[in-house]
């Protein structure tokens, strides 16, 4: 069995399996900045990113973006049909340029009586988000600005983080209004705290590409 993650459903299939669901589960391309889906929209079932990045939001009540996280290549999102809505709660839209495969509810229902398996790996994916969440929950209720930041930079690092020369260079190029959501600031703030991480040395930034320099150092702060 594959290690835990949002990609362990995919890995988990058999290499017929893969194939066959990429002939059965039509794709799409989406340019950046165009959404996928909003609050409302039917719930149609999962989707996995075939290449690029999607960033699920949610507006609240005062008209702020809420950004709950990123997903990457390979993994799957949009499993709110699973757990029985009809519509979407959240937007999906593309950081970047992207290739989007939808897994229809029909079709995932056949996959989980061919191989009854990957029922488990899918309570895994659903673990992670229920987790990841949480972790959202406790940066944004417990964390003052610097500890939120450092704590979603290694949480980056992690999962699409590159060896460099200096450290690690994030894979992702991600604005600092994305970070700012993504932590509940503001862009100004978030700037002036990137600058900050940079002064420390904790952190490297060139043309909005990020490259952690001393993990330890962003640890200490997030904790």
């Amino acid at each position: 069995m594959t290690r835990t993650t949002h990609n362990g459903f995919l890995a988990a299939l058999t290499a017929k399996q893969r194939l066959k669901l990429s002939m059965d589960s039509p794709q799409r391309g989406l340019a950046r900045g165009a959404f996928l889906y909003m609050p409302g929209d039917d719930c149609e079932g999962v989707y996995v990113v075939v290449s690029g990045r999607i960033k699920i939001s949610r507006l609240q009540e005062s008209g702020r973006e809420s950004t709950l996280g990123m997903v990457e290549a390979g993994e799957i999102f949009g499993i709110e049909c699973i757990q029985g809505l009809k519509s979407r709660e959240s937007t999906a839209q593309a950081m970047e340029e992207c290739r989007i495969m939808l897994i229809s509810k029909e079709r995932l229902q056949d996959l989980l009586r061919e191989q009854p398996e990957l029922s488990f790996v899918l309570l895994q994916v659903m673990g992670e988000k229920l987790r990841s969440s949480q972790q959202v929950i406790e940066r944004l209720l417990l964390k003052d600005v610097k500890a939120r930041l450092a704590a979603l930079l290694l949480d980056l690092a992690r999962r699409c983080g590159q060896p460099a020369d200096n450290g690690i260079r994030l894979a992702a190029r991600i604005t600092h209004q994305d970070l700012a959501s993504l932590i509940g600031s503001t862009r100004e703030t978030t700037t002036a705290t990137l600058n900050q991480f940079k002064r420390s040395r904790l952190i490297d930034m060139e043309r909005r590409q990020i490259t952690i320099a001393a993990p330890d150092g962003l640890q200490r702060l997030a904790c």
